[in-house]
């Protein structure tokens, strides 16, 4: 599920040259927020579900919901197929598997839960290193009868790889932790109660009334916004300043080969000398990385090779530490319902996150990009003092491993 996250600007950038070519840069932010909304709006049901029935029943019907979607916006060529299959049918299927996978192993480490963590989602990295190459590869296949040839199958053999995946996931994965039991009430029918626990409980409220858990979550929902809103548009802006399609191509698989350590090392650091501490420094060496690299030598393609191997790395841990902080404080059996709280307000940052920087870029200027680039920096610098707050709230602003 991850992979196809960290794919998402490949999709954006063969869209909106070829099938979506007369909508605007900013409708076409709306499919892949809307596809982002749906995604992490529905972790809130299956985090829910995972907490009192387990990892197998959920991820089949997630791995149902993904794949159909899938196989759905491969034959898609209007604006609103791609709504209904990417974004709705295939973004509400990533949702539902991402709760579990990201939960499980929170059952199982708590010491080195950080290290645990970056190594689970290290297969998004990689899926982010494949899936663009596979898919590129795809994209140029032509066929005199069917200009869509090649992104048809291109999208198909995704589908066919990920229902693979996610079949393994299912037969091998187990949780650890004992369901959480609670019974319907005296006299209360079974979908009154399936509408109580699943619809109107799943959602934590009091959680936020922890100030520590507040900040953790706004510095979630501006780190998600900035890397999101920066992946989707990454190509475009590459392409914009001259360089080949095949060359953008190569910049995000550059991201994603970088994002690997940029997972295992930041998530194996924080469980030496603090998860907190080590998130907030690799968001503001991003937010460096962003302002003194990118925005003033991003023009060139030599430069972009560099900055695309900082900006991999140094984004790498957003998808991987900031989880485990919100592990971190909430306790191991509320996890999966407090991380599935969080991103569904995130849900709604990375709703508007996108089109806004689509409508930055919207006259595709270099003085545009340079907007893109800023509104990015400034989402990752507000993370991180968010983070900051979360942390002082904690152990207040002396230097401890937390």
């Amino acid at each position: 599920c991850f992979g196809l996250l960290n794919s998402t600007g490949v999709i954006e950038s063969h869209l909106q040259d070829n099938q979506l070519s007369s909508e605007s840069v900013s409708t076409i932010g709306w499919l892949f927020s809307l596809f982002l909304f749906v995604c992490f709006a529905s972790c809130i049901i299956s985090g829910t579900y995972f907490d009192r029935n387990g990892f197998r029943t959920i991820m089949i019907v997630g791995t149902v919901f993904h794949v159909a979607g899938l196989f759905a916006t491969a034959n898609s060529t209007k604006y609103w197929h791609f709504i209904l299959s990417f974004a709705i049918v295939c973004g509400f299927g990533n949702g539902i598997v991402l709760s579990p996978l990201v939960s499980v192993p929170a059952h199982y480490f708590f010491k080195r839960r950080g290290t645990a963590l970056a190594m689970a989602t290290i297969g998004g990295s990689v899926g982010g290193v494949v899936f663009p190459i596979m898919l590129r590869s795809f994209f140029s296949m032509k066929s005199d009868t069917d200009p869509t040839y090649g992104f048809v199958w291109g999208i198909r053999t995704l589908g066919f790889l990920d229902l693979a995946l996610l079949t393994l996931s299912i037969i091998l994965v187990k949780e650890r932790l004992p369901h959480v039991i609670e019974n319907s009430k005296d006299g209360e029918s079974r979908w009154r109660y399936i509408l109580r626990v699943y619809i109107l409980q799943c959602f934590d409220a009091k959680a936020f009334l922890d100030m520590k858990y507040l900040f953790c979550v706004l510095g979630t929902v501006f780190g998600e916004l900035s890397i999101n809103s920066a992946l989707t548009y990454y190509g475009s802006y590459a392409t914009s300043h001259g360089i080949s399609a095949n060359d953008a191509y190569t910049l995000i698989m550059i991201i994603n080969v970088c994002g690997i350590p940029g997972r295992w090392v930041p998530g194996y650091l924080s469980d030496k000398f603090g998860r907190f501490n080590v998130a907030i420094a690799t968001l503001l060496t991003l937010f460096i990385v962003m302002f003194v690299g990118w925005l003033p030598f991003g023009t060139n393609l030599t430069n972009m090779y560099v900055i695309s191997a900082l900006y991999g790395f140094c984004s790498g841990n957003v998808f991987s530490l900031l989880p485990v902080c919100c592990g971190q404080i909430s306790k191991t059996e509320e996890f999966g319902k407090r991380y599935s709280t969080m991103y569904f307000v995130v849900a709604f940052g990375t709703l508007v996150g996108i089109p806004i920087t689509g409508a930055i870029i919207s006259n595709k200027t270099t003085a545009d990009y340079q907007h893109y680039i800023i509104f990015c920096g400034l989402a990752t610098f507000v993370s991180a003092v968010c983070y900051i707050i979360s942390r002082a709230y904690c152990v207040g602003f002396k230097w401890v491993r937390f």
